[in-house]
């Protein structure tokens, strides 16, 4: 038998002096008032964040809730390019792709939060454009079908990326939107390597009988990746210890962490490792 592992405890506890993460949000508003992935990173001063979205009065609430060195800009983040910004009447579903309403409107309770309310031109800002940092460590993106043009924008920042969340459909909620197997594709041709799927999202489909709620279709997820684990050599020690980070606190992928810290370990430091794996109520074999 197996002993349960602890993991509820911060990476930083293990390596306090470790700097904070850099944290690029795009797509910041949390949805329905749920807690940022990283909000106990902010809390224990663990994290320094830029977060974009397109909800202004959203951004302003976000800068008063964390204050600096926090920075939450209302900038519809893109490739560079001009563009149509289509408004839902549920902000969270806004994007610069017009709902695809065809398809919408065959599952059951998903038509409701995607209302199509007006369109306006906008300016796109590239990452690499308003985001004054040499490097980043985490970037995560949920804005509704626009995450390729995003990826598309941080050429320079993208390669210093340490792990990259990002939501990704599975069919066309809006009409022309880049798909799962598109930003797959552009993140691998980065460097980067899938780590998980964070859940799935779902909605059945009508079928005329209110007792019927049983689903497999799947609509969309939040897809993890993370630098090529066969090329973590070429990464510093800093940065690997940076990426445990983001592995334990945002992920509890304990094998992965124990993986990283081992590199870090043959390096002659054992001693991240050993800490983590006592931390874990683990016998180190």
């Amino acid at each position: 038998m197996t002993n349960a592992l602890n993991t509820d405890f911060s990476f930083y506890d293990i390596v306090p002096d470790l700097p904070p993460l850099k944290i690029v949000d795009v797509g910041a508003l949390p949805i329905a008032g749920a807690p940022e992935a990283y909000a106990r990173l902010i809390e224990r001063e663990n994290a320094t964040v830029i977060g974009f979205d397109a909800d202004a009065a959203g951004c302003k609430a976000l800068a008063e809730k964390y204050g600096a060195p926090h920075r939450f800009l209302p900038f519809v983040i893109g490739d560079g390019r001009s563009a149509t910004f289509h408004r839902n009447t549920e902000v969270m579903t806004s994007s610069l792709y017009k709902p695809n309403m065809e398809l919408i409107q065959n599952f059951s309770g998903l038509e409701n939060v995607v209302i199509p309310e007006s369109s306006q031109p906008v300016q796109t800002h590239t990452l690499d454009e308003v985001v004054d940092w040499d490097e980043l460590d985490f970037l995560q993106m949920d804005v509704q079908g626009g995450e390729l043009s995003v990826l598309e924008g941080c050429a320079r920042l993208l390669p210093t990326a340490l792990a990259v969340q990002t939501e990704v459909e599975f069919v066309e909620i809006y009409h022309d939107q880049p798909m799962f197997a598109d930003i797959d594709r552009h993140l691998r041709d980065a460097g980067f390597q899938f780590h998980t799927f964070l859940g799935f999202g779902q909605r059945p489909y009508k079928t005329g009988s209110a007792s019927i709620t049983q689903t497999r279709q799947v609509l969309w997820s939040d897809a993890v990746y993370i630098p090529d684990v066969t090329k973590l050599k070429d990464q510093s020690t800093e940065r690997l210890l940076k990426l445990a980070a983001i592995l334990h606190d945002l992920y509890t992928s304990v094998d992965l962490v124990l993986h990283v810290l081992a590199v870090v370990s043959d390096r002659g430091s054992p001693e991240p490792r050993d800490r983590y794996l006592s931390r874990l109520g683990s016998q180190q074999s």
